[in-house]
């Protein structure tokens, strides 16, 4: 299953065609619009950059769009709401650290494969309030499902706290991902680069922590690799 939001729309269209003419232009104007996103970034996309890529005449785009705007909000609305939540929720019978590690993982995985995407999430954010606010939702139903899993495997625990707390480890994964991949900081490349470390470990060492806070009293991890292990021993130090 593809990591690349373009790749996931183009195969749909390919395979599952919509049955309407009209259908299927706005299908490939979503698709042009996704690309050039991806390529050139919100701010810089014009409506016949995205015409252009799906070859079609410019006054069809606004048969299905009102501009710009509105065809990126569509895009980047299905991106959250349809093909990042598909991806990153771990398979049953998991415990508690493999399904974090799952997450962690694929988050990263995901963003390495849109990472043009990613950033236009953060940039379309700034000029529409209510699409930051269904960006904000999307992560907060997660952090609810967390915080869901948490509690059922802990008594005792209250919600506001543990919601908290797999708040704060989620802006970690997303700051993360910023320094990593969407706004790539030198200096943290460097680091990553000096230890050897590919996007798998930095994924299983935060998942350590997220391990360490959200399940204090499990032991560390069997299988995970010399370098993380090495690099994460302290976190399980003496309590």
């Amino acid at each position: 299953m593809t990591l690349s939001f373009i790749d996931h729309l183009e195969a749909r269209l390919q395979t599952d065609p919509p049955k309407q003419k009209g259908q299927r232009t706005r299908e490939r104007l979503k698709v042009a619009t996704a690309k050039v996103l991806e390529q050139k970034g919100y701010h810089a996309m014009r409506v016949t950059d995205v015409t252009e890529t799906a070859q079609v005449a410019e006054g069809s785009f606004y048969v299905y769009f009102k501009d710009k705007t509105d065809a990126a909000l569509t895009v980047l609305t299905s991106l959250l709401e349809d093909f990042f939540p598909l991806h990153i929720d771990p398979p049953r019978e998991r415990s508690a650290f493999d399904s974090i590690r799952f997450a962690n993982r694929q988050w990263i995985a995901l963003c390495r494969g849109n990472p043009g995407l990613v950033r236009c999430i953060l940039q379309l954010g700034d000029e529409a309030p209510e699409f930051a606010r269904l960006a904000q939702a999307t992560n907060r139903a997660w952090y609810r499902r967390v915080t869901a899993s948490v509690m059922r495997h802990r008594e005792g625990l209250q919600d506001a706290p543990v919601m908290l707390m797999v708040t704060l480890l989620g802006a970690m994964m997303d700051e993360l991902v910023r320094k990593l991949v969407v706004y790539p900081d030198p200096d943290f490349i460097e680091l990553a680069a000096k230890m050897g470390a590919d996007d798998a470990m930095i994924a299983d060492a935060a998942s350590v922590i997220w391990l360490r806070v959200l399940y204090p009293d499990a032991p560390p991890p069997a299988d995970l690799s010399a370098k993380v292990a090495e690099a994460t021993s302290w976190v399980f130090g003496a309590r």
